[in-house]
């Protein structure tokens, strides 16, 4: 009727058919897939973080750090700024905000080297990925996320994570040049490693020749150009590399820098290049160990013989917790678990590039300039940390951190290419056959080291070592002692040796007069030491080791303050709360009168115990004295009623 009106009807609305959802761009799904393997990462080196055991090394230089600016830039390690730490602080830096941030905890001083280690591993990611795609970036990524040693070392109170990080991420700047030959790219990464160098010295060097080959053979440039890249590379590590030695030198007046532990002189020079640098290739060579002077003193129960068999297994045992000799084999070793934590990987890695040498040998492999440099660039890596670690002296676990990306890479980029030619020959046309049978591969090899990973963490297991450390009752029990007895001293303390010195500075961050450096080397003379105590400025010291035969540090116990504390103070070992005699000396005039009081306020578990079952003992001597006393009262009554009766008859 509308119609015949002669208005327009209205239009017909039409149902349109919903869009079907777009399946997600190649783009997403890799950055999807990239950022699953960080997450995986981040949460295999921050789980239960907060139980693994710290080193009071470091953590005692980072207390004294926070302290003041003084002590933050020459790195001390004591609150006074007498003694620095062997390397340059930056790495400590990290952890000094961490702790203003979050306090003073485990958690904050091992959070900058779980997030280096999480780094590592993005940037392995983008490195593998500019140089041969996604799909090997995203496999050598999972083999780094989950490797036992960079897992360990990650999640330990060290600072070669950190180092590792800015070895990839320098590889990965440079990758990013290579195409168009940026100078900038290269110089950058130059910086990066001697960044590097400041966090950990040699060790980080090792990056230096991958990235002079990736550069050499990758870019894209002149020779004369490419020779100007690596110059230009050279110049700006070693102004990033030696700028902390140079500003202390030139800010910081002589009579004012700390002695540098390592050192034989005190210069910070040589500890670097010296202590941290030649000593740690060609093995360290410590002072003839000082002759013993004192007699053997048994702890425990037992004879002479009993106490050096248990130092003989004490000695064994600290072997087998050290890598194996210098060899081919070292790697693959099972003394310090690195066969089961790298090992495996390693042997798995070089026949990766076995297969990929052949396989290039007969030109199947479709890889560009970078690609082919990229490779060249893993592999000299990876020769060289396996030549280098194999050889070296007074190899620790966590050295390691400076080519374990090279492994995780070389492997991922193995199993992923060998697997592609192998699918593309045996069925071209089935889809996803290449990351399927890389995928297969490659879970298979990361099985067992990936269980390994996941029984250390909960093992909480750490490579970073605890020099002196103390049971966290045993060390309440002594720092209590000495903050009581320290009274207006300047110092809470004296110690012998820096290891004995750590834990104390690390808990309550007080100053402690440092006697000796390495090797027992004396820093305070016994005359300065003597003077210091009649001034009341010092009133207990810390010695603990012995100057006998069996003693494990000879040099610090035989050193001459070990032995004046010994000669003119008073051994107040079991008032501290102290198992072992000869830990504690009060010194002073009133050494022995502080000695009685304390020790009858000292009342520990262990003695607790001694006294109840003494107690309990003397209850049933009393019992049976007084059941015999009894009984025979009974049998002297019986025997005067018998008489009494014999006598009446």
């Amino acid at each position: 009727m509308k119609a015949v009106l002669g208005r327009p009807a209205p239009p017909t609305p039409l149902t349109v058919p919903a869009r079907p959802r777009a399946a997600p761009s190649r783009p997403r799904r890799e950055a999807l897939a990239a950022a699953v393997v960080v997450a995986l990462a981040a949460v295999l080196r921050l789980a239960g973080l907060a139980h693994t055991p710290l080193d009071p090394f470091y953590d005692a230089s980072v207390r004294s750090m926070g302290g003041s600016a003084h002590a933050l830039l020459v790195g001390a390690f004591d609150p006074s700024s007498q003694l620095a730490i062997d390397k340059p602080p930056v790495d400590l830096w990290l952890q000094v905000a961490s702790t203003r941030l979050l306090g003073f905890s485990p958690t904050a001083l091992l959070l900058p080297a779980a997030l280096g280690g999480t780094l590592a591993v993005a940037a392995l990611y983008d490195l593998l990925r500019t140089l041969l795609g996604h799909r090997v970036a995203l496999a050598g990524a999972l083999v780094l996320a989950v490797l036992p040693v960079a897992v360990i070392t990650s999640r330990s109170d060290t600072m070669d994570s950190v180092m590792a990080a800015l070895l990839v991420a320098a590889l990965a700047v440079a990758a990013r040049g290579l195409r168009r030959a940026r100078m900038v790219h290269i110089a950058v990464a130059g910086a990066l490693v001697g960044l590097a160098f400041e966090v950990k010295l040699f060790e980080a060097l090792i990056g230096l020749v991958p990235l002079a080959v990736m550069w050499w053979l990758g870019a894209r440039a002149t020779r004369r150009r490419r020779l100007a890249g690596l110059a230009a590379a050279g110049a700006a590590c070693a102004a990033v590399g030696l700028a902390w030695l140079v500003a202390l030198t030139v800010l910081v007046p002589a009579g004012q820098r700390p002695y540098a532990f390592g050192s034989t002189h005190g210069s910070a020079w040589e500890a670097t290049f010296v202590y941290d640098g030649w000593d740690r290739l060609a093995g360290l060579h410590p002072p003839p160990v000082p002759r013993p002077t004192g007699p053997i003193r048994v702890r425990r129960a037992g004879t002479l013989a009993s106490a050096r068999r248990r130092t003989a297994q004490e000695h064994r045992a600290s072997v087998l917790r050290s890598p194996a000799a210098p060899g081919p084999l070292r790697l693959l070793s099972g003394q310090a678990h690195l066969g089961a934590r790298l090992g495996v990987v390693l042997v798995a890695a070089w026949a990766a590039l076995l297969a990929l040498g052949l396989l290039g040998a007969r030109r199947r492999l479709d890889l560009d300039r970078t690609g082919r440099a990229g490779l060249a660039a893993l592999a000299a890596w990876l020769a060289l940390g396996t030549l280098l670690f194999s050889a070296q002296h007074g190899l620790r676990p966590r050295y390691l951190e400076a080519f374990d990306p090279a492994v995780a890479a070389c492997l991922g980029a193995g199993v992923v290419l060998v697997a592609g030619v192998r699918a593309g020959r045996l069925r071209p046309s089935a889809p996803g056959a290449r990351a399927a049978l890389a995928a297969a591969l490659l879970l298979a090899v990361l099985a067992a080291p990936t269980a390994t990973t996941v029984a250390a963490i909960r093992g909480h297991v750490q490579d970073s070592g605890a020099p002196g450390g103390l049971p966290s009752a045993r060390l309440a029990r002594l720092t209590a002692y000495l903050r009581a007895d320290q009274g207006t001293a300047r110092y809470e303390t004296a110690s012998v040796a820096v290891a004995k010195a750590g834990p104390v500075i690390a808990r309550d961050g007080r100053p402690v007069l440092m006697l000796t450096g390495t090797w027992g080397r004396p820093l305070v003379s016994t005359r300065r030491l003597a003077a210091l105590v009649r001034a009341g400025e010092v009133r207990t010291a810390l010695v603990g080791d012995s100057c006998t035969a069996l003693s494990p540090n000879r040099w610090d116990g035989c050193s001459a303050p070990a032995r004046w504390i010994r000669a003119h103070g008073v051994d107040v070992s079991a008032a501290a709360g102290q198992p072992h005699a000869g830990f504690v000396y009060a010194l002073g005039p009133a050494a022995p009168a502080r000695r009685a009081p304390a020790r009858a306020a000292s009342v520990t578990r262990h003695d607790r115990r001694r006294r109840h079952v003494a107690h309990r003992r003397h209850a049933r001597r009393r019992h049976r004295r007084r059941a015999l006393s009894r009984a025979a009262a009974g049998r002297r009554g019986r025997r005067s009623g018998s008489a009494r009766s014999a006598r009446s008859s």
